[in-house]
């Protein structure tokens, strides 16, 4: 009789035992087949958010000329952590000098808005359009008094699940624009060029963009 119920415990044991082993296997398995979703969805640029840019003439060693100008409108669209496309429209009556206005930066900012420069009573916005970001380098097509050009340059982006945080410093030769005055300052003598406008302007972006509320 002892031998029976001794048996019969050695069973209840060994059942229970593998039992509790299938549960954790099984409990390991889930687990290990969990994948956590990647970033998504469409983040809009804070309102407040602006380019920079820095100017000078071929003699100049530093920028001569350091001001802004607003993005009035921006868009990044992502999927699966990849950035797919984006869409950024710059108010270019916003385009100034940095510091306190005074007469030459008001005569300097009306210069830039007129058909001199940007004709901003008919090309009111400048638009950039994102391709892609691929290994840190963004592509996109600018598009500037009608005339749109691809572009690319690095950029560092840093992406949460409500934002993203993006920053860039480049160099681009605004003749290709054909921008009235850097054209004619493009076609005076070798020896007067010092004086002339250096058609390669630094720009930097430190943009913010939020998530799109649902």
């Amino acid at each position: 009789m002892k031998k029976i119920i001794l048996s019969m415990l050695t069973l209840s044991t060994i059942a229970f035992s593998s039992c509790g082993e299938k549960d954790t296997e099984t409990e390991v398995t889930a687990t290990e087949n969990i994948e956590v979703a990647k970033l998504s969805g469409t983040y809009h640029v804070a309102e407040s958010s602006v380019v920079t840019w820095s100017a000078q003439s071929y003699k100049d060693t530093v920028p001569a000329h350091i001001g802004t100008v607003a993005i009035s409108a921006g868009s990044i669209v992502v999927e699966d952590e990849v950035v797919l496309g984006g869409e950024f429209s710059f108010d270019m009556a916003s385009i100034l000098e940095s510091g306190e206005p005074n007469e030459y930066t008001v005569m300097l900012q009306n210069h830039l808005m007129d058909t001199s420069f940007f004709f901003v009573a008919d090309f009111a916005t400048s638009s950039f359009t994102i391709t892609n970001v691929i290994d840190g380098v963004l592509t996109g097509s600018l598009n500037v008094l009608g005339i749109s050009k691809e572009v690319s340059f690095p950029v560092e982006m840093n992406m949460s699940s409500e934002s993203i945080a993006a920053t860039a410093n480049f160099d681009l030769n605004m003749l290709q624009f054909n921008l009235p005055y850097l054209l004619e300052q493009d076609t005076l003598p070798e020896a007067e060029k010092l004086e002339a406008t250096n058609p390669t302007v630094t720009f930097q972006l430190d943009i913010s963009a939020s998530k799109a509320a649902h």
